[in-house]
């Protein structure tokens, strides 16, 4: 990957650490600094989530190779999420659509897509409601 790339990548997560932060001002949100070395999430602190961050310059949907790569890093009581947003575009997201139906997360393979907002909103909801960090919440 080139410097350029990882520039971008970088600056995509910075922007989206900022409107997390200011989301959920008590969550010690951070970029995780060690995933280029030993994998892993690249926010840190959502819980119940492991989120993938991607920001591109063109395009108009989520690669499949993103969400794959989403779903790899994502620990068994984590649930996978990407955040992916292209110049001039909003923030979206793509996450199972199991937990958007209420459900149990056993199929990563059905995934609903939906603005970054939409699904904060919900889980914003779903944490003050239940107070559950857990993906089944």
């Amino acid at each position: 990957m080139g410097a350029k790339s990882r520039n971008k990548g970088a600056r995509g997560e910075l922007e989206l650490l900022a409107l997390l932060s200011e989301r959920f001002p008590d969550l010690p949100l951070q970029r995780n600094y060690d995933q280029a070395a030993f994998g892993g999430s690249d926010l840190l602190g959502l819980p119940g989530v492991s989120l993938e961050v991607k920001r591109y310059q063109r395009g108009n949907v989520h690669r499949q190779e993103w969400w794959t790569q989403a779903c790899s890093v994502a620990t068994q009581d984590r649930m996978p999420v990407l955040a992916y947003r292209f110049d001039r575009s909003e923030w979206q997201s793509v996450l199972p659509l199991q937990w958007w139906a209420m459900e149990s997360v056993t199929d990563l393979t059905m995934i609903a897509i939906m603005p970054l907002a939409n699904f904060l909103n919900e889980y914003e909801l779903r944490m003050n409601t239940h107070g559950c960090t857990k993906t089944d919440a």
